[in-house]
């Protein structure tokens, strides 16, 4: 137990029954005698130990093991078997049902037993922050609350705790037919955003421009799953913000947010709301700065996310930043690894201090430029060969990496899910820049496809 960051310190916890009070006084008195209580202090300045939940696809998230594993001794708690992840973890790890918080909560007490420093829990697994909130709860470490978690997880209920508050967002209104649908959509006025409840990665979201293509979107939302999501009921209709869209991870501690960094989002195959790409640039004095601090620190209160490294989608309005949704966990399609790279400061160890019960260190080292383009097929394909020799030796280029293996089948929007070849990241000083070494990577990548009918 940690005496800064958890949210109890207590000890032990009893709980009794009986025929009367005199029956439970006497019990409570006779426990009170004879309850022994052995602890020893935990030093936060020592080494500690800290369990990640789920790991996610190597592609997307060895970056992020390979930096929790060079900050604190790691341990890995998932369903299936240890693979990728032994070098970072050796014999550390636990195989058990990662949607069962109460086994899951005893594997990580496994895990941490023993240690000297304070022991931690950590996931970035959108499919397990509720899992490992709960976790967290019951070991009474460091983390957002499952109440928070769960708040974050559903766009309904984030919504309308925001709307309740006053934090710029979108109108919405939350549907179970086509017919309550189509009413929505007329009384928030097209074109409008129609998706499901609480899924990831855009699965089920649709622009829809007028009333010939709602039937469909609202049918595609209310279908679509995720593997690890149970669905929620109905699905949400909702304005449509214009503007860029950014991203911000955020630092929170205590109940203090503090910006990590800034991203802008790249998206393409509308009316789907595929994200192609991410750039991390200088933001501090960007007009819509000051405001945009203010709205996404308030939607953290609002939502009650006081512990956590966590991912806010915003668009920047005409009217201001508005809040598209919060997520209570690291953002993914390798943004922490562009705010390292961009910045000096690395939102993953970021994570790891705050589970840790430590203060992480925010200053940048550096105000760079650093992007990722993802690359697409221009149709549905078997993936027979991929190089990208050459894209990772242009200028610029600091990661070139491969998402598929010959073989793969890629669907594109809204039949497959992140149907992307590769990830091509740049570092540069300029916008510009990145872009130029990002067209020249692309135009350098080798492959060979085969269309499907």
């Amino acid at each position: 137990m940690l005496s800064e960051g958890g949210y109890e310190n207590s000890g032990m916890r009893f709980r009794f029954r009986g025929r009367d009070s005199a029956g439970v006084t006497e019990a409570v008195r006779r426990t009170i005698r004879d309850a022994s209580l052995e602890c020893a202090p935990v030093d936060v300045r020592r080494p500690g130990r800290l369990a990640v939940v789920g790991c996610g696809n190597p592609p997307y998230r060895t970056y992020a093991l390979s930096a929790v594993a060079a900050r604190v001794g790691t341990a890995l708690v998932q369903s299936t078997a240890i693979d990728w992840q032994r070098p970072y973890v050796d014999d550390r790890f636990r195989i058990t049902d990662t949607s069962d918080a109460r086994a899951t909560a005893q594997a990580v007490a496994e895990l941490l037993d023993g240690q000297d420093g304070p022991g931690a829990v950590l996931t970035w697994d959108e499919t397990l922050l509720e899992t490992t909130a709960e976790v967290a709860r019951l070991l009474r470490l460091p983390h957002m609350s499952p109440e928070a978690a769960r708040r974050c997880r559903d766009k309904l209920a984030t919504r309308r705790l925001l709307g309740a508050a006053g934090v710029p967002s979108a109108a919405y209104r939350h549907v179970h037919s086509y017919a309550e649908a189509a009413e929505a959509a007329e009384a928030i006025g097209w074109p409008v955003v129609v998706k499901p409840r609480g899924l990831a990665g855009s699965i089920g979201v649709s622009l829809v421009d007028g009333p010939g293509r709602l039937a469909r979107a609202f049918e595609q939302a209310r279908t679509s799953s995720f593997p690890g999501i149970s669905a929620l009921d109905g699905a949400i209709v909702e304005e449509y913000l214009e503007g860029p869209e950014i991203s911000v991870d955020c630092a929170v501690s205590d109940g203090v947010v503090r910006i990590v960094n800034v991203a802008r989002k790249q998206l393409g195959f509308a009316p789907y709301f595929e994200e192609t790409g991410h750039l991390v640039a200088p933001w501090r004095d960007e007009p819509w700065a000051d405001e945009m601090r203010s709205v996404v620190a308030r939607a953290h209160t609002v939502l009650g996310v006081r512990t956590g490294l966590t991912h806010t989608e915003l668009r920047l309005t005409p009217t201001g930043p508005r809040v598209v949704e919060v997520n209570g966990r690291l953002g993914g399609d390798f943004i922490p690894l562009l705010g390292t790279l961009a910045t000096g400061v690395d939102p993953v160890t970021a994570a790891v201090d705050i589970a840790l019960g430590r203060t992480p260190g925010l200053t940048p080292a550096r105000d760079r430029c650093a992007e990722v383009r993802f690359v697409y097929p221009e149709h549905d394909c078997t993936v027979d060969s991929l190089d990208l020799t050459d894209a990772a030796a242009e200028p610029g280029i600091v990661e070139a990496i491969p998402l598929v293996a010959p073989g793969s089948q890629l669907l594109l929007p809204p039949r497959g899910i992140v149907p992307r070849i590769a990830a091509l990241i740049a570092v540069g000083d300029s916008p510009d820049e990145c872009a130029a070494a990002l067209g020249r990577a692309q135009r350098a990548v080798r492959h060979t496809l085969t269309r499907l009918p």
